[in-house]
């Protein structure tokens, strides 16, 4: 009996288990991308859904952004429309629920402020590394994944103090198309100073973290005339930019950014963060 039993408990498993293999018949897929419409009410995008399911598509967006944006979807293209102008300092975004049979995905739709060309890349889970830091001044490498410019990266002077160039690399973890880099300076909030003691520095991309490329470059030399007129000649004034801005002529595909630093404005040199922005 009980040999009987294990019997009859093995062939239930089995067709307990090919029931649930064929209880979830293939349904599709469904992939739309980002849709990007300008400031202006009434500036339209046009998306192709990438579909192998015949059904009719469904749109539903989402939330209050139903009062600036519509959509209306025929075959497999989709059209977005901005009805009304984004008149503020910053791009909002609505999320769209697409349904097509079985299957639902989403998407997002980006309206731009008045005059943007660029948008930041997420860097939440970036990481970097270098061939020196000061990790007890600033906040050492994760400093430059966040807005805070009280906090930076330092090159290290304790021990003692590496030769120049100092180099750090960024790996943003996944190839992105890169059109502008933005390096933040670091800030003190006591004299509202920010400090340009980063004399040149160099970038360059690669995809491998092996073979990179040069792709752009700055230099901040001292004397420096502001704006107003005003000749700055130390490397801490309120007066020097919050950040140093690269744009590159054409587009180049990197998964790792390397910032090497070839002189200073004195001895040490701080980066408090960098940004990867691409074109839109």
């Amino acid at each position: 009996m009980k040999r009987i039993s294990y019997f009859m408990l093995s062939l239930l498993a089995l067709l307990v288990c090919s029931c649930a293999e064929t209880e979830q018949p293939y349904v599709g897929y469904i992939v739309i991308e980002r849709a990007v419409v300008d400031a202006d009410a009434n500036s339209t995008a046009t998306l192709i859904a990438d579909t192998d399911i015949n059904s009719p598509i469904k749109l539903t967006v989402n939330g209050d952004a139903a009062e600036w944006c519509s959509v209306s979807v025929s075959g497999k293209e989709i059209h977005v429309t901005a009805t009304q102008a984004n008149t503020g300092e910053s791009f909002r975004t609505a999320t769209v629920t697409a349904r097509c049979g079985y299957r639902e995905t989403s998407f997002t739709v980006l309206q731009k402020f008045n005059g943007q060309q660029y948008l930041e890349y997420d860097w939440t889970k970036w990481t970097a590394t270098g061939n020196n830091c000061q990790t007890n001044d600033g906040g050492g490498y994760p400093s430059l994944f966040n807005e805070d410019r009280s906090t930076f990266w330092h090159s290290q002077y304790n021990p003692n103090r590496v030769d120049l160039p100092w180099w750090i690399v960024v790996d943003m973890k996944e190839e992105l198309e890169c059109h502008m880099f933005q390096i933040g300076r670091r800030y003190y909030a006591a004299y509202k100073n920010n400090y340009g003691t980063v004399k040149h520095m160099d970038i360059y991309g690669s995809t491998d973290n092996e073979n990179f490329t040069k792709i752009g470059e700055f230099s901040f030399d001292l004397p420096w005339t502001a704006p107003d007129g005003t000749v700055v000649t130390g490397a801490a004034s309120p007066l020097i930019p919050a950040y140093e801005e690269v744009k590159l002529s054409e587009p180049v595909t990197a998964r790792y950014i390397k910032m090497v630093i070839t002189e200073t404005n004195g001895s040490s040199a701080q980066v408090a963060y960098l940004k990867v922005y691409e074109k839109i």
